[in-house]
């Protein structure tokens, strides 16, 4: 089935495609592999956020190793990019990720010399070179019982990363989804019609000089080191040094229904940022920017912000304040002239190679979650996310991992509420490589008490067939009545790898609340190159 594209954007990518074609050539310079480590700076619902992107090397699609105490305890897959950001997603089995874990990444180089003449350039490798992504096709179906009001969903992706392109040092990235909504009725009433839907997430040109250490790119993009204003259409320039770095961009935010471009908001910033050098054993950066957004003349929004991270064999903080200049408007609403917003801070002790204590703060007003799926234990922790936690985890010779945690939330969708977590996890077991996960967390707030229940169970014998089956229940009491509400859902996948390029993911998952049930049953396929 064909895919409208209907804003000039989304026409745009197919143009674009097409003229970089002629700059990608199959003929590669011999490649190696350079191991280095990184660290998880955040982590934002199901997205992991890590320190480095295209400069270091980093393709979209890499998997990296999460470590802790010299053992691999999990895995990450890259889903997007920036200039010195990555944007990641946790592989299968679950495992509770902490900022400031250790992350092995390969980095893929070719020799200078087959690159570059002279001897300046010589002195840094070159990244890889061609053009790398995936194209997937996506079928998603979800059905009630009875059989009133169910959906069809089907969809396509397109990813696309080549920085540099063949013997030149231009670059290209490109992130577009579209997808197809019809609605199923029954009885009299009228059917509706069906919805078209597409988004360019990224689509930007850049050109980058490896012996400066400059990068410019225009379209739209990741705003890297200002991580809180996210897309944007315009022109960015980095420029990165050994042991710092300095940003500017400007441009306009995308209209926030269509994800069409639009001059309504526009946007201007600017960052400085200190680290230690690669390869230390303790490192440290220190980040402070500013950011404006306008509408017309008036003041949308002006602030500033900094973010301090360290990650040590003992200590790992990722902290991140933002500071809002009350002006015009602003002022007479806030009353004063500064205002402290968007306060977010965790840190991690590992006393001994077994003990992780862990603990935070989230005040953010807002945070970006973007999932393409949401079931009941994601949206329970969500109504918890803003407040304080503390943790503490123990982590087992081979398999096992034993967590407890309290979180105090004072805000979002659970009020003024405090819950206790267990968590146990196995991974490895037998040769079959069985997995095994369960949690259980007790809730009591203003609005409501109760607790939730889950647990999975998965395999994966050959490492490229893994079949997970998982399931849960929650209740929740409201204060003040006397019957409870309960939701229950399972759910099977499985994900089959096929020669490296072709990724297949089967689900289907059922979820019953207040007598009612459905079932959604997803179906994608990725090939990757």
């Amino acid at each position: 089935m064909r895919l409208p594209l209907p804003n000039p954007y989304a026409r745009a990518v197919l143009t674009l495609i097409s003229a970089i074609a002629a700059l990608t050539g199959p003929a590669r310079a011999q490649e190696t592999d350079t191991s280095a480590w990184t660290r998880i700076s955040y982590i934002s619902g199901a997205t992991i956020y890590l320190e480095v992107g295209r400069q270091q090397g980093l393709t979209e699609g890499s998997t990296l190793d999460v470590v802790r105490a010299g053992a691999t305890v999990a895995r990450v897959r890259v889903t997007a990019l920036a200039s010195t950001r990555a944007a990641c997603e946790l592989l299968p089995p679950v495992v509770d990720l902490i900022v400031g874990d250790s992350v092995r990444y390969v980095a893929r180089v070719i020799p200078a010399a087959a690159t570059a003449p002279s001897a300046s350039a010589s002195a840094r490798p070159t990244r890889r070179s061609g053009l790398r992504g995936r194209i997937g096709v996506r079928y998603l179906v979800i059905a009630p019982e009875g059989g009133v009001g169910g959906l069809t969903q089907p969809a396509y992706d397109l990813r696309l990363e080549g920085s540099p392109m063949v013997g030149t040092p231009l670059g290209v990235t490109v992130d577009a989804r579209a997808q197809r909504t019809r609605y199923t009725t029954t009885g009299a009433a009228a059917p509706r019609p069906a919805l078209n839907s597409t988004r360019v997430y990224q689509a930007a040109l850049s050109w980058s000089h490896a012996a400066s250490g400059i990068r410019v790119a225009a379209g739209r993009q990741l705003a890297g080191a200002l991580t809180s204003v996210g897309l944007f259409d315009g022109l960015s320039v980095d420029l990165g040094r050994r042991q710092w770095a300095t940003g500017l961009f400007v441009g306009s935010q995308p209209d926030a229904v269509d994800f069409g471009l639009s001059s309504q908001i526009r946007e201007y910033g600017a960052y400085g940022e200190w680290h230690t050098a690669p390869g230390v054993r303790t490192m440290a950066s220190v980040t402070m920017g500013g950011v404006g957004s306008y509408v017309g003349t008036t003041i949308d929004r002006e602030y500033g912000f900094t973010r301090v991270t360290l990650t040590s064999p003992l200590v790992s903080l990722y902290a991140t304040q933002e500071l809002d200049v009350n002006r015009g408007w602003r002022r007479a609403a806030e009353r004063v002239p500064i205002t402290a917003t968007a306060s977010f801070a965790s840190v991690q002790v590992t006393p001994t190679p077994r003990f992780i204590l862990s603990g935070g703060i989230d005040h953010r007003r807002n945070a970006r979650l973007y999932r393409d799926y949401v079931d009941p234990e994601q949206s329970f922790d969500d109504a918890f996310r803003e407040g304080s936690w503390a943790g503490l985890t123990f982590v087992a010779p081979r398999y096992a991992r034993l967590s407890v945690d309290r979180r105090d939330s004072r805000g979002g969708g659970a009020g003024n509420a405090s819950s206790n977590t267990v968590m146990a996890s196995a991974s490895g077991l037998t040769r079959w490589r069985v997995g095994l996960r369960t949690r259980v967390t007790a809730f009591d707030g203003a609005l409501a008490s109760g607790q939730l229940a889950s647990g999975a169970v998965e395999i994966d014998p050959w490492g490229v067939v893994r079949i997970e089956g998982n399931g849960g229940v929650r209740t929740t009491r409201a204060t003040g009545s006397v019957g409870a509400a309960n939701v229950s859902w399972w759910g099977v996948d499985a994900d089959i790898t096929i020669r490296r390029s072709l990724y297949l993911m089967l689900s289907t998952y059922r979820e019953r609340e207040a007598g009612a049930s459905s079932m959604q049953t997803y179906a994608a396929l990725s090939w990757r190159f």
